[in-house]
């Protein structure tokens, strides 16, 4: 049976939005949006957003009646396992009061579950970057009333485990493997029979550095640090989240820049890249330890895994742990897509958000 699936992920300044026949693209478009517009308050934008999408499909000559569901971009939700998720006034009104954090694709589910409203489909979410899958025993910190948090690119790094498990034609639970997420933020996950057990926190900068976060600081350093310059909780999660890594070190957060810089023979650009291929390293080598090196596949993906010369760096250090693989950039508009034709063609069991 042929399904109509529209595809949304609403980001700070822009709508991803795309028209896909069951697992098959047929349109995919960026709309852009003025900074009149999307310098207002999330919940203000809503309309004017829903509307841009509306438009977007008169544009395909595309009836809004005749699409089956709608796959919105998860946003800050309470921690939940892996899945779709029906779009449910539960969720509505945790991201409506933003009671797990603020984020524009909040914004996501709440058009979706307009729409779903209007034209009568369904509205789901796929995999939000608050999946939480952790073992207690990487839960548990050495402070009582501190936990690590599962916080990453969930989205990216369970499609790519999906791809990777059927191109050996297995499922996903069927499988052990490490997924390097290298973006904006690098999360490092290890995957154990379709679960993510163990992960670093990316949105507060835990593990490697990257583009803009600091990744992990020695704790003493950066306590001192922080009573010496006299820095608040906002001003601190800014520098760790906004202002690390190759911002802090070089001046900039393009990747790009600093690897044609490193190419060419600069010294701090090389020591950076090197760097950062270490503790790159150590995250996948922590990983493989909680799988008890039972690992199918090292698996590269996001935009920094375009980079052979970073690959090429990290290689030597983790070739031994198991065979690699480079997904470089990020499917997450398919993988959106691919997440709600597993429920309404009842390949997969749709979830509650409760």
């Amino acid at each position: 049976m042929q399904y109509n699936i529209l595809v949304i992920n609403l980001g700070s300044t822009s709508t991803k939005a795309a028209l896909y026949k069951n697992s098959n693209s047929l349109v995919n478009q960026t709309l852009k949006h003025p900074a009149s517009e999307t310098v207002k308050p999330l919940p203000e934008q809503i309309e004017y957003r829903l509307e841009a999408i509306l438009e977007f499909l008169e544009k395909q000559k595309f009836d809004p009646s005749n699409i089956d569901i709608v796959s919105a971009r998860g946003g800050l939700l309470k921690p939940i396992e892996g899945g779709t998720y029906n779009i449910n006034q539960a969720m509505v009104d945790d991201l409506l009061e933003n009671r797990y954090g603020r984020h524009a694709s909040n914004m996501s589910a709440l058009i979706a579950d307009r729409f779903r409203r209007k034209y009568g489909c369904q509205a789901v979410i796929t995999d939000p970057v608050v999946i939480d899958e952790l073992i207690d025993e990487v839960r548990m910190t050495g402070l009582k009333g501190i936990e690590r948090k599962s916080v990453f690119h969930a989205l990216n790094q369970k499609a790519v485990a999906r791809k990777y498990s059927e191109s050996i034609n297995k499922k996903y639970e069927e499988t052990n493997v490490i997924i390097c997420h290298m973006g904006g933020g690098i999360t490092v996950g290890a995957h154990r029979k379709g679960r993510v057990i163990d992960v670093n926190d990316g949105l507060s900068g835990e593990g490697p550095m990257s583009p803009n976060r600091t990744g992990s600081l020695p704790n003493g350093a950066f306590v001192k640090y922080v009573i010496d310059h006299e820095l608040d909780y906002e001003t601190v999660f800014e520098i760790i989240t906004k202002e690390g890594g190759f911002m802090s070190l070089a001046d900039t957060q393009d990747a790009l820049e600093l690897e044609k810089l490193a190419l060419a023979g600069d010294e701090n650009a090389k020591s950076i890249f090197e760097a950062l291929a270490v503790q790159i390293s150590k995250e996948i080598g922590s990983r493989s330890a909680i799988l008890k090196g039972e690992v199918d596949q090292i698996i590269f993906t996001g935009g920094l895994a375009y980079s052979k010369y970073l690959l090429d760096l990290i290689k030597p250090y983790i070739s031994f742990i198991a065979p690699v693989t480079d997904y470089p950039g990020e499917e997450e508009m398919e993988a959106l897509a691919e997440g709600a034709y597993r429920v309404i063609s009842g390949e997969e069991s749709m979830k509650t958000y409760v």
